[in-house]
């Protein structure tokens, strides 16, 4: 039996506002608790108890004056009741009209309206987990675009409902004065700029530019790229304030290192749009040096920062010096995987000459080189080589058949490509040069089935690698994949497509791998013979014209490190040298296709 609260014995002892507070707690209507959250008044009995079926505790008895005290009745469109009386709905809405659910949510949570609570509320009873994040970042632009909504910088602050639209520049000057730290201050300062025109106030202008000096001032050496970042975008927004660039200790090209080695390492740190934007500052500061400043980052710069490099020298009309640097470097091997991605995938005009058979063999170099690195960066480049069928044309199409023979042994030599990856490299010249035919054929039959002496220290990696894709990269791939076929469409679903093609690397890896490791014979190289040139041996020869002296060390099929002078079995430099003797004579194959004569003078054994 149902009892009025709002009059009798029930209500004597309460202030008036307790009072009021039980009038609204009848049977039927939802309430919160602070500690057993929302519940269903079921009953309110003869005597004034009210008895709650919330989620944790079904058919709880209260007292009225303690259910007063602690209970706050919710509204029918409480994001709670909602939850709890129409989910399925609610579940069509978030999709159909998303600003109208969050408006609901922040409504119902009052102060509390953090993104994180409203992320708790919703996820994942409304919102799957897994689509949650994309579906909110979706919303907040909608918010945002419709102006009835303070959207704050800092997660711990709730999210409000305004009475009127906001004006988006005070809305974004209330932002960036409420943000801490360079990361919050940089995102909030790029939205300011973009609504400045609402505010062209020069009062306000010395305001945030007086707040950004202030903020980077205070950024550690140690995190130099944050402050350089931050001083590119207050440049930015000076620009559209009509002001000039910052002058002085906090100017960019003051703040930023002017050493190549301390200058890539900074690029490397900032976001890729920012690296060129930090590129171009420096140009028009820096006079004459910027041109052998980016020159000595070439050799390891990225595409993003190679193409910005060559504008620049393009741009100033110093093609010629560039085209000097890029050859330069090809021929030295200094490049790194990225840098030969660009240069292959860009195939700009003004390096056409530099597309001979030469550029294979710095191919091959680098992404032997990136076998062997810790975090592989070659992938590109080897899907480039293997599906851009006119690449190889534009290399070898007008070069002498000695040349294309001398890429075709460096090819089958190569222990870079997976062998059936191999073929199709093969066949494609193959089809430009008929003649290779035969030496191609008996290359295979010498080489497919051939054991792979290998030190135990790269055998030891090569397994660390294979059982890393296996046991964690390949299950974290199928997890993505999953989680991005979870986002719809896939026609659409750049997630989705990303995962895929990274499932076709790792397996592609994990077929090489598997392949490479059934042929492969572990070794410390001991005991070698010293009397003739073998696997494990140190080389001491000299060069016949040019007196120069080098040092190579032959070992297994995955060693390889240029700067130390250490080279594999299969390289046709140690091909050239093997089973030959002290004083012998004989020639060797140079980076360039050309050749050298040089003269044995020491054969020592290895030592680690």
């Amino acid at each position: 039996m149902d009892t009025d609260l709002s009059s009798g014995s029930a209500t004597d002892s309460l202030s008036p506002a307790l009072a009021q507070k039980l009038s609204l707690l009848t049977t039927g209507t939802f309430c919160f608790h602070r500690s057993w959250g929302y519940g269903l008044i079921k009953e309110v009995t003869d005597d004034g108890r009210l008895i709650i079926d919330f989620s944790s505790k079904s058919g709880h008895a209260m007292q009225a004056q303690y259910a007063a005290e602690s209970l706050t009745a919710l509204a029918p469109d409480h994001i709670y009741v909602q939850k709890a009386t129409d989910l399925e709905n609610l579940k069509k809405r978030i999709a159909s009209d998303p600003v109208a659910v969050a408006r609901q949510c922040i409504l119902s949570l009052g102060d509390k309206a953090t993104a994180q609570a409203i992320a708790e509320e919703l996820s994942p009873s409304v919102i799957p987990a897994s689509a949650y994040k994309k579906w909110w970042d979706s919303c907040k632009r909608a918010l945002k675009k419709d102006g009835h909504f303070y959207i704050p910088s800092r997660k711990t602050e709730a999210l409000r409902v305004l009475d009127a639209p906001a004006a988006l520049g005070e809305q974004a000057l209330e932002a960036f004065r409420s943000a801490v730290g360079p990361k919050a201050i940089l995102a909030s300062l790029d939205t300011l700029r973009k609504y400045w025109s609402e505010l062209k106030n020069d009062a306000l202008a010395d305001e945030v530019l007086a707040a950004i000096n202030q903020t980077i001032a205070k950024i550690p050496r140690t995190q130099l790229a944050s402050a350089i970042e931050l001083a590119i975008a207050r440049d930015e927004f000076l620009t559209e304030a009509g002001r000039p660039k910052e002058q002085g200790p906090l100017s960019v090209v003051t703040l930023t290192p002017k050493t190549a080695d301390e200058f890539s390492e900074i690029l490397e740190e900032l976001p890729g749009l920012k690296q060129v934007k930090l590129m171009k500052s420096l140009k028009a500061d820096l006079g004459e040096y910027w041109s052998e400043l980016y020159v000595g980052i070439l050799s390891r710069a990225n595409g993003r920062v190679t193409e910005a490099i060559v504008e620049a020298f393009v741009e100033d009309g110093r093609a010629d010096e560039i085209f000097a640097a890029v050859n330069r470097l090809l021929r030295e091997r200094s490049i790194t995987c990225d840098f030969m991605f660009w240069f292959c995938k860009s195939r700009l005009d003004i390096f056409k000459d530099l597309f001979e058979p030469h550029l294979i063999m710095a191919i091959l170099s680098v992404l032997e080189a990136d076998q062997f690195s810790d975090y592989k960066k070659g992938t590109k480049l080897y899907e480039l080589i293997l599906s851009d069928k006119e690449l190889i044309s534009a290399i070898l199409k007008a070069a002498p058949f000695e040349d294309v023979r001398d890429v075709t042994r460096a090819i089958l030599l190569s222990p870079v490509f997976e062998e059936l990856d191999k073929r199709s490299l093969l066949a494609t010249i193959v089809k430009l040069f008929p003649e290779v035919q035969s030496m191609i054929i008996g290359g295979e039959k010498t080489t497919e089935d051939a054991a792979l002496i290998v030190s135990w220290e790269s055998l030891t990696r090569r397994k660390a690698e294979l059982e890393e894709i296996v046991n964690k990269k390949i299950p974290e791939n199928s997890k993505e994949i999953g989680i991005a076929r979870s986002y719809g469409d896939l026609r659409e679903n750049h997630e989705f497509k990303a995962a895929k093609e990274m499932q076709t690397v790792l397996m592609r890896r994990k077929a090489e791998l598997e392949q490479m490791l059934t042929r492969a014979q572990g070794t410390d190289f001991a005991n070698v013979d010293t009397k003739e040139v073998n696997i494990g041996t140190k080389v001491t020869f000299v060069d016949n014209e040019s007196k120069a002296v080098s040092t190579y060390t032959i070992l297994g099929a995955w060693d390889s490190d240029v700067q130390q002078g250490i080279i594999s079995y299969l390289t046709p430099v140690a091909k050239a040298l093997f089973k030959r003797e002290v004083g012998e004579v004989i020639t060797l194959p140079t980076e360039t296709a050309g050749e050298r004569k040089v003269t044995i003078q020491k054969i020592e054994a290895y030592k680690k």
